[in-house]
């Protein structure tokens, strides 16, 4: 428990620590009454008091430390030194107790998180009917044993998927933000895991292993402590997985000759399933796979009946995003949650694979038990996004060869890859390989190298790009090609003075400003009636911002009669998600008919990301100023 109640109380402690001093300096330095000041004395002497000292008063030199006790005293200055954090956040208390609640079978007293806390005692009750509501997800329940004093009551299932979420969680907190202690991160049990699914050559990026590490660590701690699963049943998996989770739990568990229920190696082959493939993933049965082969069946036609684009994807690439979207239809129907570290990086530099994957998955919400998050959207952008600009781009053939050397996978390589070209249609990517097949090759037949690592050079100038390229670094390619562009003139086409406003942020919220644009586009012919709902559903499944900067409302689906981008100018910013202020808002109408430049229009939202040139573009006062602010970076 805290001895000072306030860092002020601290602050007056340490002060005295230095020497003495009167009642109404220690007021001036704390900016406080001395009435202020005398109460705070008071605690001051208690505290100091229970350590074998005493806090003394001179007439003639104001308040002092007698020491008796050095070494009581040393402990209160060490207590001293220690961080202070003056208040738990709402959101922190909240993480604290669930904690507890998971953790503690004796419950969660709010008399003792009061005193420990110096909250009050009604704040803490509504924690708890907002916690009553959160863990309601999970199907568990907080019941009261008593005055104050709370339980969690649920099945053993709903339990570890709540301990997942919530450490799940709090491993992408800050340290300032973990109110909870340390979180198990179960190293033996990623190391074991790791070591027997290479010995059974089983599959498993680094991300997935970390996931299924905290899910099989909850589920041997939750077993350690008498929680088993009793009716858990999985069916959905051919019968080598069970046989694997069950040789999986075997060698994790501390006595090999311990048996373990049919509940708990379903479970685990549910998350084997989840996360790992296998060498015969390829060799997929057309019959258990129906249902992915209808998803995979049903986006690369969406691509091609919506955009008027047709899709190329060998065996091999199909086979991978089928394996995929299987794994992925397990976690999304069986509550397991990812985190993607790359999102927020997928959706800015690939704004449009981004959208066009949200789009084809909205209509597929048959084929899940929960949405489809974000996070697995923005993987499977890495997988099937490459089909979009892998159709449209055109190679010249005629300008300079390339080899490109990633260690990333073929997916996201391909992905930067065909960014590329879609700066420099004449240069002709020969090969894209590894950088062990690179560190083999005798010599470099081609004319330039483009390296996503840091790799030796040969006998070939080496161009180094990161795995996510910006624009500006996408251009320093341009000192070693030969070839000519065409200036683009799409931007005066789409971009009009009739749907261009700057506005007051005080005349409108985010939804009577989508309205007002969809109306204006609307009388203008270029979208239907049924635009404005489009768009609406569109905000619902998920944020509209990009990059946090600006916001590009737009419906799902190229739904536009003719392609129209309308632009909305609020010089001191509105509030578009919670807490989050944009200066700039476009709202996109792309027509089925004009795929080419609705790639252009999000190149333009990528380049213009930049701090700088939002304030610059915002603080235009009309139509001719954005366009000269602006038509730079529609390239």
């Amino acid at each position: 428990m805290r001895l000072f109640t306030s860092k002020r109380v601290r602050d007056i402690f340490m002060t005295l620590a230095q020497g003495d001093i009167t009642q109404a300096a220690l007021a001036k330095e704390m900016k406080v009454s001395t009435r202020t000041i005398r109460t705070d004395l008071k605690e001051v002497g208690d505290i100091v008091s229970q350590s074998g000292n005493r806090l003394i008063y001179s007439r003639k030199n104001g308040f002092s430390l007698q020491i008796s006790e050095p070494e009581a005293l040393q402990v209160l200055l060490d207590q001293c030194q220690r961080p202070w954090n003056e208040t738990r956040s709402g959101a922190q208390r909240r993480a604290a107790m669930l904690e507890a609640l998971l953790f503690d079978e004796q419950g969660v007293r709010l008399a003792e998180r009061e005193a420990e806390w110096f909250i009050s005692i009604y704040s803490l009750r509504n924690d708890i009917t907002l916690l009553k509501r959160h863990v309601s997800l999970y199907q568990l329940r907080i019941v009261s044993e008593g005055e104050d004093i709370f339980t969690l009551k649920g099945s053993e299932i709903a339990f570890r998927r709540c301990i997942y979420d919530h450490r799940l969680r709090l491993t992408q907190a800050t340290d300032e933000d973990s109110y909870v202690g340390p979180v198990t991160a179960y190293p033996d049990c990623k190391n074991a895991l790791s070591h027997c699914l290479a010995e059974k050559r089983i599959a498993i990026s680094d991300a997935n292993l970390r996931f299924l590490s905290l899910i099989t660590g909850i589920a041997q701690e939750r077993m350690a402590r008498g929680k088993w699963l009793r009716d858990f049943e999985f069916c959905d998996a051919e019968p080598g997985w069970k046989t694997l989770a069950e040789a999986v739990l075997q060698s994790l568990c501390v006595n090999p000759a311990m048996p373990f229920s049919q509940s708990e190696i379903d479970f685990m082959a549910m998350n084997l399933v989840a996360f790992c493939t296998t060498t015969s993933s390829h060799n997929l049965v057309s019959e258990q796979y129906a249902v992915e082969r209808t998803i995979m069946n049903h986006f690369l036609s969406y691509v091609s009946t919506s955009w008027f684009i047709h899709v190329n994807y060998d065996a091999l690439s199909q086979a991978t995003l089928l394996s995929h979207i299987r794994a992925m239809r397990i976690r999304v129907n069986n509550a397991i949650t990812i985190v993607n570290p790359l999102l927020e990086q997928i959706k800015r530099h690939y704004p449009l694979m981004y959208e066009l994957t949200l789009s084809a998955f909205s209509e597929l919400d048959q084929f899940f038990k929960a949405t489809v998050s974000a996070d697995e959207i923005g993987y499977l952008v890495m997988h099937i996004g490459a089909i979009l600009e892998d159709s449209i781009s055109h190679q010249s053939g005629q300008g300079m060869r390339a080899l490109v050397v990633s260690d990333q996978g073929m997916a996201s390589t391909r992905v930067v890859c065909q960014k590329i070209l879609s700066m420099y249609p004449g240069l002709d990517i020969v090969r894209q390989i590894s950088v062990e097949q690179y560190s083999l090759l005798p010599e470099v037949d081609e004319d330039i190298v483009i390296s996503l690592v840091n790799i030796v050079e040969k006998n070939k100038r080496i161009i180094l790009l990161p795995p996510f390229p910006e624009r500006g670094q996408l251009e320093n390619i341009k000192y070693y090609l030969v070839s000519e562009t065409q200036p683009v003139n799409a931007m005066l086409t789409y971009f009009s003075a009739d749907n261009f406003f700057v506005l007051n942020a005080g005349d409108y919220t985010r939804s009577s400003l989508i309205t007002f644009l969809c109306d204006r586009l609307t009388a203008q012919g270029r979208v239907t009636d049924h635009f404005l709902s489009s768009v609406l559903d569109r905000e619902a499944r998920a944020s509209t911002l990009l990059d946090d900067k600006i916001a590009i409302p737009h419906p799902l689906g190229p739904v536009a009669v003719r392609t129209a981008v309308s632009v909305a100018i609020f010089p001191e910013g509105i509030e578009w998600d919670s807490g989050k202020q944009v200066k700039l808002v476009f709202m996109l109408a792309i027509s089925e008919d004009q795929f080419i430049d609705s790639m252009l229009i999000y190149d333009f939202l990528t380049n213009i990301l930049d701090d700088d040139i939002i304030e610059k573009i915002s603080q235009c006062k009309n139509y001719n100023e954005f366009i000269t602010a602006s038509k730079k970076y529609f390239l």
